[in-house]
Parts: structure tokens; C-alpha cells; sequence
């Protein structure tokens, strides 16, 4: 991590049960917390998550010997994130967030980030492509309408948002955090691991890559 930006705040949601579903016996958020750790030890973490999953995550971290500030509120709702990182937004340049339940996150996709946002993008993080055919159907499974793939991303973590750039009562842009108009925003390519645990299913799927990962290097 550049020596430029030491007031960076790193932040680890937890959106869904899947960032504490076991991958090959770990945790995605350590996983993901490990994989943040390999791009800086350096940046001060702070996880956010709802009462429900905040004793969990504690006993995983600590299973682990990982230490973090712990924040109760929802991150899935902009403006409760953003006032429950009041202080962390106030006393730092910028935030990068990270969901839990992407476990294989590449180290690049951070060093990205911190390049774009380097060249001054305020709020930057990873898209990936559809290469899919995307279909409208309606309740009797008929196509209305073929989506142009061009048009549709799946968007990813980590994201960087400058704090400058953040405004705590403006409303829901899809971003973790409410943005000021005319915020300067950027993507990224993302990468096709670091894809989102929404199931039990993904969790098995994800075992199976790491397994074939690790075999085959």
C-alpha cells in the first residue's frame, strides 16, 4: 500500500449468512479479511454487519487470531452504513469496502483500484462482463425482450469511495455509500473468482475451483 494515502479506512460488510459459510473449512470472512491483509497490513479494518451476525464474526476472527473494530448496522443500507462510519469518514481520506462473501478477491483488483483512484476517480470498483444470453420472461416463461449484454455488469467489491465524495443523507446509488452528485465514478475489470457466495451451492462450487486451483499449481 502507497505510504501517500495513510488515512485509508478498510471496511469488510457482511451482506448475507454466506460471509460466514465454511469454504473448505474456513470462513469466507477470513478468507476475505486474509485476502485484504495480503494487500495491507498496514490500513486500519473495521467490519460492519446487523446484530444477527456480529457474535459470529467475532468467534471467526477470533478462531483465526484476526483482529478488527466491529460495527453494528446494516451495510446493505447506504445511509445506516454511513452513519455508523460517521467517525471513520470524518477522519479518513477514503474507504475501501469489501462484501465477506467474496472470499477469492484478487490481490490486483485492490492495487487497481488504488491506481483509479489515484488518477482521481472518487468512488471506483470492479464490473464484469456478461457473456451470457440475458432474457425478460414473464410469469407464463414467455421471452419479452433479449437484454444487450453490453448494457449489463456484475458488480463487484472491493470499493474505493473517497470521503470527500460522500454524502450521509443523499439517497441510494447502488454504491455501499450515498454519493454527492457529480461524483467522478469509474469501474474496473473485474475477475471471474472473485464472484459472489449467494448459496450453499456457490460455497460447494467454490471449493471445487479452489481444490482444482491447488492441484493444479
Amino acid at each position: 500500500m502507497s505510504e501517500s494515502h495513510p488515512s485509508m479506512r478498510i471496511v469488510v460488510a457482511i451482506t448475507s449468512p454466506t460471509a460466514l459459510l465454511e469454504v473448505n473449512k474456513v470462513p469466507s470472512i477470513v478468507r476475505a479479511i486474509k485476502g485484504v491483509q495480503e494487500f495491507t497490513h498496514r490500513i486500519p479494518l473495521t467490519v460492519v454487519a446487523s446484530g444477527g451476525f456480529l457474535d459470529e464474526a467475532k468467534l471467526a476472527l477470533d478462531r483465526h487470531n484476526l483482529s478488527a473494530e466491529f460495527i453494528e448496522c446494516n451495510p446493505s443500507e447506504p445511509q445506516e452504513l454511513a452513519a455508523g462510519l460517521k467517525d471513520d469518514i470524518e477522519n479518513s481520506e477514503a474507504l475501501i469496502i469489501h462484501d465477506a462473501s467474496r472470499p477469492l478477491t484478487r490481490f490486483d483488483q485492490f492495487t487497481r483500484i488504488i491506481l483509479a483512484y489515484n488518477n482521481g476517480a472518487d468512488a471506483v470498483r470492479p464490473a464484469i462482463v456478461f457473456t451470457e444470453t440475458l432474457k425478460i420472461i414473464d410469469g407464463d416463461s414467455v421471452v419479452l425482450e433479449t437484454l444487450d449484454r453490453n448494457s449489463v455488469k456484475r458488480i463487484a467489491t472491493p470499493e474505493l469511495i473517497r470521503s470527500s465524495a460522500i454524502d450521509p443523507s443523499g439517497k441510494n446509488q447502488g454504491w455501499f455509500l450515498p454519493l454527492k452528485k457529480h461524483s467522478r465514478i469509474e469501474h474496473i475489470e473485474g475477475a471471474p473468482e472473485a464472484l459472489r457466495i449467494n448459496t450453499k451451492e456457490d460455497g460447494l462450487l467454490m471449493e471445487s475451483f479452489l481444490h482444482w486451483r491447488q492441484t493444479s499449481s
